[in-house]
């Protein structure tokens, strides 16, 4: 139709061979096809980088290209090209302050050679490993020992990203964490680290997989990061959960086959990463102040300020005032429970604040609207999200810039 010769069109569309986007054979010298997604056919689409452009074709014109994960960074001119449509405007990040997000680039030939050895497709690999360090960099904002990720960030964002740190942040996220990612994609592949797996795990006998036991130990090492281990890691990640669950199921011949039983590079929906034009989208939200409640805040804290909620009603449902009691017992029997309701209210008021400032929410609009002031808020958000870390073992992150 486009009276361009096969072997350009091959050269120009890398999906041109694919079988499956033709119907069926041409008939009657009329053309048969589908229309599909490129990006969902052959890979996301990022920027071309604009030098290189211009120094193939002479002309200073913006470029797209299929780019996987591991390929968005131009060696020759220390850049790190962004995905397109995701919204942020920008075409690529200078690498020239972070030359450990460069040199990780050849680390990925070690994955490629061992997970073919091993008989997996190193995209695979490349996303479990992905997954899991998208929710360490979720994790981190909590971790006090890290260093590296935030002075990282403030180098792709121009030197201090001011702010803008929550934009920065969603926007860099994929190169920030490309050189941990990298070395994570080589420990998982390593035989002596799924043998560690195995010994932690109990080998034969079952035991509690221990947060920092050899496995943790050793990635610690490898990603710079000794304290790792230590700091809950390893069970806070769902998506590592899952990796050597199956890596030891399968050693032990249990569970299924396939999907999640015994296939340790299958990750489940809610362990995919958020891309980023969806972060974007939800961090315009919660500043225009659009973003609903339900979708901003975890169900285990909704879950917790109903309870609190329903204690209180049920203290004020629970208040006679025509109580036949004399006089002292019924007036210390009314204050207490009062005491009781403005306690538990006030429990209830501060997780409510506490999940609207981690959903972006500034503390000084908190702190008019609760009639606190912001410095005795804050304190009593971090005892509140320390409360909750014991009691469901997990913390939520507060917004900090």
């Amino acid at each position: 139709m486009c009276r361009t010769d096969p072997a350009t069109l091959q050269r120009a569309l890398p999906t041109w061979t694919n079988a499956a986007l033709f119907s069926a054979p041409v008939t009657e010298g009329r053309p048969q096809g589908r229309w599909q997604s490129g990006a969902a056919a052959h890979g996301p689409v990022a920027y071309a980088c604009r030098l290189c452009t211009a120094r193939r074709t002479g002309q200073q014109v913006v470029a797209m290209r299929y780019r996987q994960g591991w390929q968005r960074i131009c060696r020759r001119h220390r850049r790190w090209t962004l995905g397109a449509g995701e919204g942020h405007g920008l075409e690529h990040l200078d690498l020239s302050g972070c030359p450990e997000i460069v040199a990780a680039q050849r680390r990925w030939p070690v994955v490629v050679r061992r997970a073919a050895a091993d008989g997996v497709a190193p995209g695979a690999v490349f996303a479990v490993a992905r997954a899991v360090v998208c929710q360490w960099w979720e994790l981190a904002l909590e971790w006090k020992a890290e260093r590296v990720w935030p002075a990282r960030l403030h180098r792709l964002a121009g030197g201090d990203a001011g702010e803008r740190f929550w934009w920065w942040r969603s926007v860099a996220r994929e190169a920030a964490i490309f050189p941990e990612v990298m070395a994570l994609a080589q420990a998982l592949l390593d035989p002596a680290v799924a043998d560690m797996v195995w010994q932690d795990s109990g080998a034969e006998s079952v035991q509690r997989f221990p947060p920092d036991g050899q496995f943790g130990q050793e990635l610690g090492r490898r990603l710079g990061r000794p304290w790792l281990g230590a700091a809950g890691a390893i069970p806070d990640s769902s998506a590592l959960n899952a990796w050597w669950g199956a890596l030891v199921r399968r050693r032990r011949s249990t569970g299924q086959p396939g999907d999640w039983g015994q296939d340790p590079w299958w990750i489940k929906r809610d362990d995919q990463p958020a891309s980023t034009a969806a972060q974007l989208r939800t961090l315009a939200q919660r500043t225009d102040g659009t973003i609903a409640w339900r979708a901003t805040v975890p169900r285990p804290e909704r879950s917790w300020i109903n309870d609190r909620i329903r204690d209180a009603t049920e203290l004020l449902a629970a208040l006679d005032v025509h109580d036949t009691a004399p006089l002292a017992t019924a007036t210390q029997d009314l204050i207490n429970t009062l005491n009781q309701t403005i306690a538990t209210l006030d429990q209830a008021v501060t997780a409510v604040a506490s999940a609207a400032h981690t959903a972006g929410i500034p503390l000084d609009h908190l702190a008019t609207w609760t009639h606190i002031p912001a410095e005795d808020l804050q304190h009593d958000i971090a005892n509140h999200q320390t409360d909750i870390a014991d009691q469901y073992g997990h913390r939520h992150s507060a917004p900090h810039a």
